[in-house]
């Protein structure tokens, strides 16, 4: 958590009971909040945590332009919210309040935990920020994580675009094979990698999507070749021409091709 909070950060908490089961103090909070000073849980938490905590908003934005909710996780517990951590949620994107929650472990109770969002609002690049407060002590722990956002949808500036890899044609093979059996076979094999496309940005914890854009990386894979000794063997068949030599030699020609 970014920060604690209790009750003497306003007078509407002072003197009530913080020290009861997280349900009971969660619905405290929510009872006696409308009479406090703040207007939001963003107002109250940013308070103590004006920061964004662990969380960079350095990295590549996270596209949400086809995205319609958010994801929080312990893996640790294997849960979204932790049984114990009862208490209130808000996501804003920059000074947009896109939604609120009384009880987060309440309402959303999966693992991950997936809370609908409107990405609407966010047009170009934004900034998608979390906030949670857990009231299952008299200590209220904060929790404030922030993420970059993109939206090419609401007529901003354009989403990156990935392309999809191409299809890998099946290996052709051009043989030739005479008669003769005298000279020993040469075979060459020349393969080229398919060319690694970027990543499209992943979803992370915090949205849903929230994945980074992987490098593009090339490898020519080395040429072998392999002089086989001499020996006596029928003439092989092929799709192709076959034409009668003294010598047999045989080519064999593959290439993958994206």
């Amino acid at each position: 958590y970014n920060g604690i909070l209790t009750e003497s950060c306003d007078a509407a908490f002072a003197g009530l009971k913080w020290n009861d089961s997280p349900e009971a103090n969660t619905a405290m909070f929510t009872k006696s909040f409308p009479n406090s000073k703040f207007k939001t849980l963003k107002a109250m938490m940013d308070t103590v945590a004006s920061d964004c905590g662990k969380t960079s908003l350095t990295g590549s934005p996270v596209d949400v332009s086809s995205l319609s909710s958010m994801t929080w996780q312990n893996d640790q517990e294997q849960k979204g919210f932790i049984d114990s951590h009862r208490g209130p949620c808000e996501g804003w994107i920059d000074d947009t309040r896109v939604f609120h929650s009384d009880d987060c472990r309440a309402d959303y109770t999966g693992y991950p935990a997936e809370i609908p969002v409107d990405f609407s609002s966010c047009s170009g690049d934004c900034t998608f920020t979390f906030y949670w407060l857990a009231l299952h002590e008299p200590n209220w722990q904060v929790y404030k994580q922030c993420a970059p956002i993109t939206n090419g949808s609401g007529g901003g500036a354009q989403t990156e675009k990935t392309d999809a890899p191409t299809t890998t044609n099946a290996p052709t093979t051009n043989t030739e094979a005479p008669a003769s059996t005298e000279a020993p076979t040469d075979a060459s094999t020349s393969t080229d990698a398919p060319e690694a496309t970027d990543a499209p940005a992943s979803d992370g914890e915090y949205t849903s999507s929230p994945t980074t854009t992987a490098p593009a990386a090339g490898t020519v894979a080395p040429v072998d070749v392999t002089e086989a000794p001499s020996t006596d063997a029928p003439a092989s068949t092929s799709t192709s021409n076959c034409k009668i030599r003294r010598r047999r030699r045989m080519a064999a020609n593959l290439r993958s091709e994206n």
